[in-house]
């Protein structure tokens, strides 16, 4: 995804003369694109993601379309109440790019790991949140993003999963990205980085597989689409407070419609042990390929 998001930013630059990318003295090589055809829509502010914030919020207040990049550790993390009070309390037009989200940085240990970006930014008004899983839900977030006019957060986890999809989308809605033969009960949902692993194991079992990639506001059709089977089982690498499950757990009741039986299988409440890869991390927290792998097989012959 890191291919296509550099050109959306540089593309988004020549389109546009009031867009301007800023970093945290994070990207480096994402930003080649637009240092080489835009130099001028480019700053690197260095190591102040609190100011970063601010400096956005003032150009957008003069009309400028800023997005912020950096690590979700750090954006929105270590920058929430600058996004709380500088970007969202004026409903300001910026978006956040917050890279490396879940547990990618395995080996950078808890400081640069991060389960709790959505949870942070949900309750926050007028935030617009997105988890895309391949280039074509990324594109799908950036151009939701870009064509509305207050804050946005496109969560990117930067694991180099395979393609969920096969073809540009034409919107942001939830979607079964694998169809079942119509004799399933149960239907794996995922987000972002989990999304893929959850694709295959949906299909190695005969199960539907829906990816949600806009969590704020959830996609209209998600009840909809979901409430007809008696199971879900919800993947994302992600804490089980505040994210994905929460989202659709609060869809159902708004939608005042009876919430399936769900199966969370989420980052769990502890801190990185030991430093090791990307997969290492993971099953820690019992979300490896492998330990996924076994968990849902577990449930499917458990409801046999």
């Amino acid at each position: 995804m890191r291919g296509v998001l550099s050109e959306l930013i540089a593309s988004s630059a020549e389109r546009d003369p009031k867009f301007v990318a800023l970093t945290g003295d994070h990207g480096y090589a994402l930003f080649d694109a637009i240092r080489s055809r835009r130099p001028g829509q480019f700053v690197n502010v260095g190591i102040m993601e609190q100011s970063v914030v601010g400096i956005a919020a003032g150009l957008a207040k003069t009309g400028h379309r800023p997005l912020v990049y950096g690590l979700a550790a750090f954006v929105p993390i270590r920058v929430l109440e600058q996004i709380k009070m500088d970007v969202c309390y004026s409903q300001l037009p910026v978006l956040f790019i917050g890279d490396g989200a879940g547990l990618v940085y395995s080996t950078l240990g808890s400081s640069h790991q991060c389960a709790e970006d959505v949870a942070a930014l949900r309750p926050l008004p007028y935030m617009r949140i997105y988890a895309p899983c391949d280039d074509f839900e990324l594109q799908a977030s950036f151009e939701d993003a870009m064509a509305y006019a207050g804050p946005a957060y496109i969560r990117v986890g930067k694991s180099d999963r395979p393609a969920v999809n096969a073809a540009a989308l034409s919107s942001t809605d939830s979607y079964f990205s694998r169809r079942a033969d119509g004799k399933t009960d149960t239907c794996i949902v995922t987000m972002g980085s989990m999304s893929a692993i959850g694709q295959a194991i949906a299909a190695e079992h005969g199960l539907q597989h829906a990816s949600v990639f806009r969590i704020k506001p959830l996609a209209e059709n998600t009840v909809e689409l979901l409430a007809g089977f008696k199971r879900l089982i919800v993947i994302e690498e992600h804490s089980r407070y505040g994210g994905l499950t929460s989202a659709l757990s609060d869809a159902f009741v708004d939608a005042d419609v009876a919430l399936p039986r769900i199966k969370v299988l989420s980052l769990q409440e502890h801190f990185a042990e030991r430093s090791g890869s990307y997969q290492y991390a993971l099953s820690e927290h019992a979300l490896s390929d492998d330990a996924l792998r076994s968990r849902v097989r577990r449930i499917v012959e458990q409801s046999a």
